[in-house]
């Protein structure tokens, strides 16, 4: 399990991720609503270094409160660039939120991925040298 200040951290990134999904809803107040009330559909990368899928699932679940897919990128960076671009592109008019939680060198491969299909940010956060978190807009 994670400790107290992992846990708190989660928290944090998770619920800014909702807040921003429910906002990014185009101005459309019952789209913004339906992700406040729990719609939220959403996928999660992440590095399985930086923590486990069983974590990732029970913070989303009981912070931001929808239908989560959490992504593991596993394999080389080119690997990393590939899977990020391919799921990026299925979550595209099925999902609402697209965030991660990755190493730095994992997220500049992501962040080239997401910007070559033509994707753009809701916000990127280095929270310490080995960790950025990041929202991509859908």
């Amino acid at each position: 399990m994670t400790n107290t200040s992992r846990r708190g951290f989660f928290k944090t990134f998770l619920s800014a991720g909702a807040a921003l999904a429910a906002t990014g809803a185009g101005g459309q107040a019952s789209r913004a609503e339906a992700a406040v009330k729990g719609e939220i559909v959403g996928v999660c990368l992440f590095v399985p270094s930086l923590g486990k899928a069983s974590d990732f699932v029970e913070l989303m679940n009981n912070n931001a409160r929808g239908d989560w897919t959490v992504q593991p990128l596993t394999g080389s960076l080119s690997d990393h660039y590939f899977q990020t671009k391919a799921l990026y592109e299925d979550a595209r008019g099925k999902a609402n939120t697209f965030v991660g939680v990755v190493d730095p060198a994992t997220f500049a491969v992501v962040h080239e991925a997401i910007v070559d299909c033509c994707g753009s940010f809701h916000y990127i956060s280095y929270e310490d040298s080995n960790r950025v978190t990041f929202s991509a807009q859908l």
